[in-house]
C-alpha cells in the first residue's frame, strides 16, 4: 500500500523533471580548404560555406559516448596478443609502384617510409597498407588497384618468414603469435569500384578489409573535401556503405566531405574509422575532423587514425613532438582517449614532422608518450585502441 501511494506522489515530479532535460549537436564546419599530396596537384577549393550557407545536412543522432571494453564491469577482456603498433594507413604500394621496375622491392627500400626490414624491428606489428590511384589512373582504376595488390603480395610471398595477409581478427592473433608482420589490404577512394557493385565483391575476396569512400576529389560514391562540394554521398555511395556493412569491410571516412560524412555515419550500422585524420580545434585544416565529428566516430565504437602530416598538426607546417602531444591530449580530454591510434599515412606525405623520418622512428615516439602520459596511454595509442576496435567490428 505504502509503495503505490510513492509512487502516485512522486510520478508526476518524474515527468515535469523529464520534461525539463534537453539536448542538442553542433555542427561547426571547418573552413580551411587546402590539401596538399606527394603526387598530383590539386587545385585548392572553394572552402566549404559557413553552417547558415550550407543546406542542412542529414540530422545527426544524440552522440553518447559508447562504453569501451575496459567501462564494461561485466566485460572481462581477453590477454592481447603483443604488437609492435597498429598502424592504419601506409600508401606504401601505391607509391612503390611509381618507382622504377628494379626499385620495386617492399623488403629494403631507402625511398620509402615502409618497407618489411624496418617493420621486423618491431614485435609482430600491424600495418595497414594502402592502395590509392593518382588522377592519371582514375579511368582504370580497378586495374591499377590490382596491380598494386598484385605486386604487395608477390613481395609478402618472397617473405613470408617475415609477413603475412590477415584477413580477419583470427589471422592478426594467429600471425602476432608467430612473431610476425601482419599486412592488412585497404582502399583509399572508391573510384577503384568504377561504379560497379561487384567489385567491392571482387575486393573483398582479394582481402581488401577497409575502403576510403573518397579521396579529395570526386567519384561514383560521393565528393572528397577538397571538391568544395556541400553535397552527400550519391545514392552508389549508400549502395557500397550497405554492402560493406554485409560483407565486413570497415568504412573510412578520411577525405570525405563534411555533409558526405554525415550521410556515411547515418547509412553505416557498424563501426567505422577515419584512418589519417586529426583534431580541427587544434589545427583547422579541412582535412581534419571537429569535435562533434569525432564524438560522432566514438558514439558508433569507431577510431580514429592520427595523421602524422605537418600541416594537419600545427599551424607552422614543421610539427615538433610536442605538437603533436597537443593534438593527442585533445583527443583525450574530449572523450575520444579510447578511439584515438596511429594513421602515419607514410608514403603518402610529402614531409614528416621533426623527429619522425620513417616507420623506424615509432619507436622513439612510444617512449615519448610514455614521457608525456604514461604506459597505459602509451600503449593504447599505439596498439591497444586499433586492437580493440578490431574486437568491437569483427566480433561484437
Amino acid at each position: 500500500m505504502k509503495r503505490h501511494l510513492y509512487l502516485i506522489l512522486f510520478f508526476p515530479v518524474l515527468i515535469l523533471i523529464g520534461c525539463m532535460s534537453n539536448s542538442g549537436t553542433d555542427l561547426t564546419l571547418p573552413t580551411e580548404t587546402e590539401d596538399p599530396t606527394d603526387f598530383i596537384d590539386v587545385t585548392p577549393p572553394t572552402p566549404e560555406p559557413t553552417p547558415e550557407a550550407t543546406p542542412t545536412p542529414t540530422p545527426t543522432p544524440e552522440l553518447t559516448p559508447r562504453p569501451t571494453p575496459e567501462q564494461t564491469p561485466e566485460h572481462t577482456p581477453e590477454p592481447q596478443p603483443v604488437f609492435g603498433f597498429i598502424d592504419a594507413h601506409a600508401d606504401t604500394p601505391s607509391r612503390v609502384l611509381q618507382l622504377e621496375p628494379g626499385q620495386q622491392s617492399l623488403y629494403n627500400n631507402s625511398a620509402l617510409h615502409v618497407d618489411f626490414r624496418r617493420l621486423a624491428e618491431f614485435e609482430a606489428p600491424v600495418q595497414v597498407f594502402v592502395a590509392w590511384c593518382a588522377d592519371r589512373y582514375v579511368r582504370t582504376a580497378f586495374e591499377q588497384t590490382n596491380l598494386m595488390f598484385d605486386l604487395l603480395e608477390q613481395e609478402v610471398a618472397k617473405h613470408s618468414d617475415l609477413i603475412e595477409i590477415a584477413r580477419d581478427l583470427d589471422d592478426i592473433r594467429r600471425i602476432a603469435g608467430e612473431g610476425k608482420i601482419s599486412a592488412i589490404l585497404a582502399i583509399e577512394g572508391g573510384e577503384a569500384l568504377m561504379g560497379k557493385i561487384e567489385n567491392l565483391d571482387h575486393f573483398y575476396d582479394r582481402g581488401v578489409r577497409i575502403l576510403g569512400i573518397t579521396w579529395n576529389r570526386e567519384n561514383e560514391l560521393g565528393y572528397g573535401q577538397a571538391t568544395g562540394s556541400t553535397q552527400g554521398l550519391k545514392p552508389f555511395g549508400k549502395e557500397v556503405i550497405k554492402r560493406m556493412d554485409e560483407l565486413g569491410m570497415i568504412m573510412d571516412v578520411s577525405h570525405l566531405n563534411f555533409t558526405g560524412f554525415w550521410d556515411a555515419h547515418n547509412t553505416s550500422t557498424r563501426p567505422y574509422m577515419a584512418s589519417h585524420s586529426n583534431s580541427f580545434t587544434i589545427m583547422s585544416h579541412a582535412r581534419n575532423l571537429t569535435d562533434t565529428q569525432i564524438m560522432a566516430i566514438v558514439d558508433k565504437g569507431g577510431i580514429i587514425g592520427f595523421n602524422m602530416y605537418p600541416p594537419f598538426v600545427s599551424p607552422g607546417g614543421n610539427a615538433t613532438t610536442e605538437e603533436i602531444m597537443t593534438q593527442l591530449k585533445h583527443f583525450i580530454n574530449i572523450g575520444a582517449g579510447n578511439n584515438i591510434g596511429l594513421g602515419c599515412d607514410f608514403d603518402g606525405i610529402s614531409s614528416t614532422p621533426q623527429d619522425i623520418t620513417d616507420v623506424s622512428s615509432l619507436k622513439a615516439f612510444k617512449s615519448a608518450l610514455i614521457e608525456e602520459f604514461n604506459e597505459e596511454t602509451a600503449l593504447n595509442i599505439m596498439e591497444s585502441n586499433f586492437y580493440r576496435f578490431f574486437i568491437r567490428y569483427f566480433e561484437d
